[in-house]
């Protein structure tokens, strides 16, 4: 028992250090402290209901595998226009209809299995993985979101972090082996304390926060909005939502079940209907947009501690500290070095994991073609983002990331390259 708390405590943490964009959403639309502690709270309720979804399987709800739920970059920039443009109602009212395009969604993943061969889930993986190194390396610097000046003690802090669990991942034994995220992120938030002028930590205002509360937030909740200019860029970024719970799923399913062949199907459409009913959740209660975590699904590859439970206990974690204000008030001033060093730790086994599972598979010819075609042009999303500019601003969207224009490519080239094998068959059938 003792030791699932702690691996679930793990989780929790990775989970707290990465629900900074609330805050960093209340600072960009010149929101007030109070503002920012009630929204970062809702978004770790729903965290955690979400998380404790995921690890149940009841009538296909669900996906029964450690993949817990938080507030990621998705959403973030087309919340803040949905904002910009109707306030709070009619950003709630587009993540609602997000939410809602995704469960529609899942029942449809049963019947995709041609679409999603071992080569094509290992690129969705991977690219997991590689979507997010614009955001985890912002954060190594110090600088996520902004244009500030890079800062030796910022980098110094974040290669000490990531070193150290590196190190105790590798070469610790017993418990430090297994809680070497939790063990990293203490000594590195402990370094940067030291290291960093304690200016910079003088007004958190803490000592006049609550212990305990029930966020409020400054909305009328019946009230809700739609508009349909932002249906489209809704409707896209939550298909490309539903990929990315596509692949943390199917790299969940990979490593607690590495006997299987063959991806299965059924846990990952009651996932994916888990998470879209979690999305919607958030616009109900006036969060930012949760879904599944490519950074915790990583650690549980990195401790190869997968057991669902953890998750779920996390997930009761994360939800009874949303109501806890002096918790969000902390988030919101964890140092970024600290949380690039904890998402470059989980992400690293997130992408292995993904070419581990394109390389179970002998590559013929036109396997290598789809992997080499849809990586290249993937990373020239990361690379020279610029080029894209140049595109119909509806089919920007598409290539805003490398995780959403590598599987769209790689369904596309693998169902292409094996149009001959289609062909033959029907002529077969035909002929018998």
């Amino acid at each position: 028992m003792g030791k699932l708390i702690f691996l679930s405590l793990q989780q929790a943490v990775l989970i707290l250090t990465t629900s900074i964009l609330p805050a960093i959403f209340i600072k960009e639309i010149s929101g007030d402290i109070g503002l920012s502690i009630s929204f970062v709270s809702v978004t770790l309720i729903v965290s955690g209901i979400g998380s404790i979804l995921q690890g149940f399987r009841i009538k296909g709800f669900g996906s029964g595998y450690l993949c817990p739920n938080v507030c990621g970059p998705s959403y973030f920039s087309l919340s803040l226009q949905a904002f910009w443009m109707g306030g709070f109602p009619l950003m709630r009212g587009m993540i609602i209809f997000a939410g809602i395009i995704e469960m529609a969604f899942a029942p449809l993943v049963k019947h995709l299995r041609n679409l999603f061969p071992p080569v094509v889930i290992g690129i969705v993986v991977a690219n997991v993985g590689i979507s997010m190194i614009p955001l985890i390396f912002a954060n190594f610097c110090g600088s996520p979101y902004s244009n500030d000046i890079m800062l030796w003690q910022d980098v110094a802090t974040a290669i000490v972090t990531l070193m150290l669990i590196l190190s105790l991942n590798i070469w610790g034994k017993g418990n430090f082996k297994l809680f070497c995220l939790l063990i990293g992120i203490s000594a590195g938030w402990l370094l940067y304390l030291l290291i960093i002028p304690s200016e910079n930590l003088s007004h958190t205002g803490l000592p006049g926060i609550s212990w305990f509360a029930i966020p409020r937030m400054p909305f009328n909740f019946l009230e809700l909005h739609f508009d349909w200019s932002l249906m489209f860029p809704f409707l896209i970024i939550s298909l490309c939502g539903t990929l990315k719970t596509f692949g943390n799923l199917a790299a969940a399913q990979k490593i607690t079940t590495p006997e299987k062949t063959e991806t299965d199907m059924k846990p990952i459409a009651g996932g994916i209907w888990a998470d879209g009913f979690t999305t919607s959740l958030s616009g109900v209660l006036g969060a930012m947009a949760v879904d599944t975590s490519s950074g915790n699904v990583g650690l549980a590859a990195a401790t190869r501690a997968v057991s669902r439970w953890i998750g779920i206990v996390a997930g009761v974690m994360v939800l009874i500290a949303g109501f806890f204000p002096r918790i969000s008030l902390l988030i919101s001033i964890i140092p970024p070095p600290v949380v690039g060093a904890a998402l470059t730790f989980a992400i690293v086994y997130m992408v292995i994991t993904g070419f581990q599972e394109i390389f179970s598979v002998k590559l013929d010819q036109k396997k290598i073609a789809v992997v080499g075609l849809s990586m290249i042009f993937s990373l020239c999303t990361q690379f020279v983002p610029e080029l894209f500019a140049y595109l119909p601003k509806s089919l920007q969207i598409l290539f805003s990331n490398s995780l959403t224009s590598s599987t769209i490519l790689a369904i596309l080239l693998y169902q292409f390259f094996h149009l001959d094998n289609a062909y033959a068959l029907i002529s077969k059938k035909v002929r018998g």
